[in-house]
């Protein structure tokens, strides 16, 4: 994922539910899978610490 420091809260949201309803669908293969699985993790530790670096 490109720096996802310009990435707005909500942004990151929409792009997890993409990636998480992505994830339902029924004709997909093992390598978007695991591609999905990495976007998710990307996305989820960017809005953490964005999150985290806002209440400070």
């Amino acid at each position: 994922m490109k720096n996802p420091d310009n990435i707005t809260i909500e942004e990151l949201d929409r792009r997890i539910a993409h990636f998480e309803n992505r994830l339902n669908d029924f004709i997909i293969t093992e390598e978007q899978i695991e591609f999905i699985k990495e976007n998710l993790k990307e996305l989820k530790n960017a809005k953490e610490f964005k999150t985290s670096t806002n209440t400070l």
